[in-house]
């Protein structure tokens, strides 16, 4: 099986975990590994010319790929988003690396282009088997920050968010008058 082979039955297979054992940001950034992964494997179709110049549209996908991860960075409540997020911003960088410095050597552009996605799958998972432990463990797990979101106020002491408890109290002392 080719590297490329390889690459593709784990990321599909870090879906398929991802889809089973799961939270919603792990869910989402399997699946948009297996896009990324899909639509670069169609897109480099010239093999035989590959890293000999900079990779447009590998570059677009992981630029999409990139955006993808940061939103699910900023908005997820989990630590591992950024470490992803982070791995793709340096393939992102050997895109420029390789359009700045043309002399670069292929091989060190598909190293680069090629390799960082092995740590991303190996944090994902371990992401995906923490999210299993602290379900076990019944330890409470929001997928989403609900500090990200612009319009969130902090919760009183009744659990209630800011406005709706300012919204409760003016009522009370209307209809205590």
């Amino acid at each position: 099986m080719t590297g490329i082979g390889l690459f593709i039955v784990l990321v599909t297979l870090l879906t398929l975990q991802a889809a089973c054992r799961g939270g919603a940001p792990e869910r989402l950034a399997s699946a948009a590994m297996l896009m990324a992964t899909i639509a670069t494997v169609l897109s480099n179709t010239a093999m035989a010319h590959a890293f000999r110049s900079v990779e447009w549209e590998v570059l677009w996908i992981d630029v999409s790929l990139l955006s993808g991860l940061v939103l699910i960075a900023l908005f997820a409540d989990r630590f591992w988003p950024m470490w992803v997020a982070a791995l793709q911003g340096f393939a992102v960088a050997a895109h420029g690396a390789r359009g700045i410095e043309p002399q670069l050597l292929p091989y060190s552009y598909w190293l680069v282009l090629g390799k960082l996605s092995y740590p991303m799958i190996a944090i994902l998972c371990i992401a995906i088997e923490r999210h299993q432990w602290r379900k076990r463990r019944g330890y409470p797990e929001a997928a989403w920050s609900r500090t990200a979101w612009p319009d969130h106020e902090p919760a009183n002491g009744n659990g209630q968010s800011g406005a709706l408890a300012i919204r409760i109290r003016t009522q009370d002392r209307g209809a205590q008058s």
